[in-house]
């Protein structure tokens, strides 16, 4: 009988400690609460966070990510709202902050104002993403780098660390808002080969046709191919919006985008992966299937304005009485080619599409900045400063879409997919490939798995990493939207 209870307890041992396939995740989409001064602002904030987090724990979530600027609204002043994380006292925000975390026995991401005094005595503001263990300490510290018309904000040092592991088994990423864009933090952080998962707490403001939330944060998880966690400010009317957990094959667990101010916690099942699925291997047979937009959002009230350089822009107008087309669409010796197939209802559709093609440098002061574009745009007349903003619908459902091409990269160019329909979703059933293992040029190809209708926007957006005066190497579309918006705050 000993030697059967021994064999028991092993086999009961080794379930317990049988690694878990999935785990359980959380972001939300908030639209802050304000109060009569910064200090009950923050209060009423880290209130309705508990709540959140009793909602989150008590669907077993093991991780709950909150949006950028959720617990001072967006403010363009710090000085009232930034928080002393030496501050350890009983009523301190950081005390709150882990007694959340402590009390639900859950991982913590949140985003706050932060003060420092340095050795001068001058004090110095961040935008500054915590991490809190189960316990309630802070595991991770994280400063945002690429800040976006934040004046008063110091960025944050480049050679920060930018990952934590938790005891769930998952290697995370961490970085806010714009810094999706910049190869400093958003590709460095793979310098640890352990980075499956990314948290991402966003203020991310849409703009059309390449730079709506869903879109960008898509665009990201598929062309590196992991998990995404993305939390954002929710408050559309003024372009604020869109979360979602998003996995590795251009799908997503589930997606939020509102129409007015809202609050909504996603909670979600995320498959563990054991490392980036590399996107090099392309090739491999793209089913048809059924129009891909099953799953519409209302964004009839949401914001966006729309921020192209059409006049620079190479553009070819998509014929819409041939049902199966190629076409190659070159801007000076940048090329690629779209095969486009209509479905037979599709054909002579009054809709107007044009190919876009884009490769150039960008000044700003002394600094230049470049960008590569091929994409596929919806447009409201023949006019090509038509292309790429917002329709409510089309009348065109096609079977398939590719884009591909070998495509530039001497300057280390990272390529990923930009895709928006009329409701200002990505578009999920795509297969992406960029096989970059050469020197000067990479093979990129974003095909869809199933024929969508009311598309907008279906392209590739590459970015560089090099021709910046800094380490941050500030993308080109960040830098017009800097010109042209300068009262918005991120």
């Amino acid at each position: 009988m000993k030697g059967v209870s021994a064999i028991l307890f092993t086999l009961f041992l080794a379930i317990q400690h049988k690694p878990t396939l999935a785990y359980k995740a959380a972001v939300l989409e908030y639209y802050p609460e304000t109060g009569d001064s910064p200090e009950a602002t923050i209060k009423k904030n880290l209130k309705a966070y508990g709540t959140y987090a009793d909602t989150a724990k008590s669907q077993s979530a093991e991780i709950l990510v909150f949006p950028e600027y959720g617990l001072t609204t967006i403010v363009s002043d710090p000085t009232d709202y930034a928080v002393d994380l030496t501050d350890s006292s009983g009523d301190s925000v950081l005390t709150k902050l882990s007694n959340i975390a402590r009390e639900r026995q859950i991982y913590v991401v949140v985003n706050l104002l932060e003060k420092e005094r340095d050795s001068n005595t001058t004090t110095k503001y961040y935008n500054t993403d915590l991490v809190l263990d189960k316990n309630g300490a802070i595991i991770l510290k994280y400063r945002k780098i690429n800040l976006f018309q934040e004046d008063m904000l110091t960025p944050g040092d480049a050679n920060q660390t930018q990952t934590f592991s938790t005891t769930f088994g998952v290697t995370f990423g961490i970085f806010t808002g714009y810094d999706i864009l910049f190869h400093y933090p958003s590709r460095n952080i793979f310098k640890n080969s352990d980075v499956t998962d990314v948290v991402y707490p966003s203020a991310w403001t849409s703009y059309m046709p390449f730079l709506t939330s869903l879109s960008t944060q898509q665009g990201y998880t598929t062309a590196n191919g992991i998990n995404l966690l993305a939390a954002s400010y929710g408050r559309p009317k003024e372009g604020h919006g869109g979360s979602g957990i998003f996995l590795p094959n251009g799908k997503a667990a589930e997606l939020y985008i509102a129409d007015s101010a809202s609050s909504k916690i996603i909670v979600q099942e995320v498959s563990k992966i054991s490392s980036r699925e590399e996107k090099s291997v392309c090739g491999g047979i793209v089913p048809f299937g059924l129009p891909g937009d099953l799953n519409k959002s209302n964004v009839f009230n949401y914001k966006t304005d729309t921020i192209f350089d059409y006049p620079r822009s190479k553009f070819m107008k998509v014929d819409m009485s041939v049902r199966t087309s190629t076409l190659d669409v070159c801007h000076c010796d940048f090329c690629c080619t779209f095969e486009i197939t209509l479905d037979n209802s599709s054909v002579s559709s009054p809709d107007i599409y044009k190919l876009a093609a884009f490769d150039g440098i960008v000044e700003i002061g002394n600094t230049n900045h470049h960008v590569r574009i091929c994409s596929l745009l919806a447009c409201e007349n023949d006019s090509n400063d038509s292309c790429g903003k917002r329709l409510e619908s089309t009348n065109t459902t096609f079977t398939k879409l590719t884009v591909k091409g070998n495509l530039k990269r001497e300057d280390k160019t990272f390529y990923v997919p930009i895709t928006v329909d009329a409701f200002l979703l990505p578009i999920q059933q795509t297969k992406f490939c960029n096989n970059h293992n050469e020197t000067n040029s990479a093979y990129v190809e974003l095909t869809t798995f199933q024929g969508p209708a009311n598309v907008l926007v279906f392209g590739l957006l590459g970015k560089t990493v090099s021709g910046a005066a800094s380490v941050h190497a500030l993308g080109f579309f960040v830098l017009v939207a800097f010109i042209i918006l300068k009262s918005v705050v991120f």
